[in-house]
């Protein structure tokens, strides 16, 4: 039974605090989030593989810091890397609600982690407000993913025949050189973040 206590017994988590969780925490939670994937058949082809690999990394690189003080830097950078993961699922065959339900599987992952080896020590849980925080920010993403991928779809049909080619190897140098743009303009906000 959930009382009161419980919740006065709860830590607001410092962002660096979450940080250094989810740096100790990042291969397990990406290998959760790609067994996920895999589970449904959703990598489709070794480039995409690599891609999403990449895609995860960055995202559980950034997903403390929009949770911090660098909330508004970190945002704008992971919206535009959820918008091109979208456009990638697009490329990659994926329906919406497939790109919806990857995207998901992040949220499940953290959220297990978060539960069975929490951040904070002793009788103290996760606060319910960190914990709506990154649900929040997560779902943020969700959206743009679904948005991106909508917009491919839509400029497949205004340029073609509306059916995604494939992820071509031109596709995947595209979207390897806006990855590179999103983690150097990210990279420059954690060294701020670090140097604190």
């Amino acid at each position: 039974m959930f009382l009161i206590s419980d919740l006065l017994n709860q830590k607001k988590l410092e962002p660096v605090e979450l940080a250094r969780w989810f740096e100790a925490h990042a291969d397990r939670i990406r290998d959760r989030w790609l067994s996920h994937i895999g589970n449904r058949g959703g990598g489709r082809g070794e480039s995409a593989e690599v891609l999403t690999v990449e895609f995860f990394d960055l995202f559980l690189a950034m997903l403390p810091h929009g949770l911090g003080p660098y909330k508004n830097e970190v945002e704008p950078l992971w919206l535009q890397t959820a918008a091109l993961f979208g456009s990638m699922a697009s490329q990659r065959g994926l329906a919406a609600g497939e790109v919806v339900e990857e995207f998901q599987g992040l949220r499940d992952a953290v959220i297990r982690f978060l539960y069975t080896e929490p951040p904070v020590k002793g009788s103290q849980r996760i606060s319910l407000r960190d914990l709506l925080r990154v649900n929040r920010f997560i779902d943020r993403g969700v959206s743009q993913a679904s948005v991106g991928h909508t917009d491919a779809l839509f400029f497949a049909l205004f340029q073609g025949s509306g059916v995604s080619e494939g992820l071509t190897t031109v596709h995947v140098e595209e979207i390897r050189e806006q990855l590179d743009g999103i983690r150097e303009e990210f990279r420059e906000i954690d060294r701020v973040f670090r140097s604190r």
